[in-house]
């Protein structure tokens, strides 16, 4: 790989890096050989996980906080990250999930309120690896490069390929179990009480849950282990399937849930709504396919069409798996409702009944563009009139 992936930013002022914050020598290791040798910011722990990327220009606290981002190393292609501090309330969860961050250059903002990017990182124990040209590791991945990698220390650079090759894959890892909810709680609505919906945790945002609240309806969550029985004793007007980390493929129990689910809902019970994950476990209940993306979406830059307006939203996308158009969805009764407009994948789905719809985007952004939030007003509408 060409040695122009290792980039010298300029030298950063006092300012930009506290003496109380690590800077030391560390590497990146590719299972497929490549090495890219940078400063470790945050902590010099050790970390290791699938490499991505996200096109995000802001929303530092967002992206460390959504649980989507489990297991995985993300590389921030916006050449300068952490020039804001970041207010509690932009927090998605409440602990860091990625487990390592890849940035060209790494400043930290004036002191004030709330918490700087780097504060973030040594609070959760995770490293950043600053000083590599993101966007050429980017248009690596983009050409094929593999994914699975280390990062350690420069002392500890010998035989860190070979750790990148033993490291589990993504796909192998079940990181639902361990971003969801470990029990049932309850949210009040804000303002005037519309209805109530139940939502089963594989990994939602704050955010998310602040769209429906926000919306008038108390909100149930349920952890991701929620049997349909489990879902009735709450007599939810609406059904929310959140997003989440991880392969979709792998989680039989929550197929055949959602797959009763979307039974009851066509037979006259409550409507369902699928975000991200909550979308691809609606595909798959119906015997359709998903697969891996090449590099999958994150960011918030993402073109989508929908089918029936010719709307055209900019999302906020977040997820590793397309569910695969095919005959399965439209011999169960669904049609493709979106699409994104950069490289064709399916983006939605509707049921023919109307009871049943689902989206891979992120309404609610955070971060990122809100164009399509009226997903959830035309879910909550279609519930409570």
């Amino acid at each position: 790989m060409r040695t122009s992936l290792t980039r010298e930013p300029t030298t950063p002022s006092a300012t930009e890096r506290p003496a109380s914050f690590l800077s030391l020598s560390g590497v990146l290791a590719l299972e497929g050989g490549t090495t890219l040798r940078g400063r470790l910011r945050g902590t010099g722990n050790a970390a290791e996980g699938d490499l991505i990327f996200s096109t995000a220009a802001t929303g530092w606290g967002e992206i460390l906080t959504d649980p989507s981002y489990a297991g995985q190393i993300v590389i921030l292609t916006h050449p300068m990250v952490g020039n804001y501090r970041i207010d509690p309330g932009e927090l998605e969860s409440d602990r860091v999930h990625p487990r390592a961050v890849i940035v060209t250059r790494l400043v930290t903002p004036p002191a004030g309120p709330g918490r700087s990017f780097e504060e973030l990182l040594i609070e959760a124990g995770i490293p950043a690896l600053e000083g590599i040209d993101t966007r050429a590791l980017t248009l690596e991945l983009r050409r094929g490069a593999s994914r699975k990698a280390v990062i350690r220390s420069a002392a500890e650079e010998a035989g860190a390929t070979e750790q990148a090759r033993q490291i589990a894959g993504w796909e192998a890892v079940d990181h639902v179990a361990a971003v969801s909810t470990g029990a049932s709680y309850n949210l009040s609505a804000a303002g005037t009480l519309r209805g109530r919906a139940t939502l089963i945790d594989y990994g939602v945002k704050r955010s998310l849950l602040c769209a429906l609240t926000e919306r008038g309806l108390e909100v149930v969550v349920l952890p991701h282990g929620a049997t349909v029985a489990d879902v009735a004793a709450t007599a939810p007007n609406l059904v929310v399937l959140s997003p989440g980390p991880g392969d979709p493929s792998r989680m039989s129990p929550q197929i055949a849930t959602v797959r009763e689910l979307a039974a009851q809902a066509v037979a006259g019970g409550p409507p369902v709504l699928g975000i991200c994950l909550g979308h691809q476990l609606l595909a798959l209940a119906t015997g359709a396919d998903t697969r891996r993306l090449a590099v999958g979406h994150h960011g918030g830059n993402h073109a989508v069409l929908e089918l029936a307006t010719g709307r055209v939203d900019i999302g906020s996308h977040n997820h590793e798996v397309e569910v695969l158009d095919g005959p399965f969805l439209a011999d169960s009764g669904y049609r493709v409702s979106h699409r994104d407009l950069n490289d064709g994948t399916v983006e939605g789905l509707e049921h023919v009944s109307g009871r049943i719809a689902s989206v891979q985007f992120h309404p609610e952004g955070a971060p990122g563009p809100i164009d399509a939030a009226r997903v959830f007003d035309v879910a909550v509408n279609e519930v409570t009139a």
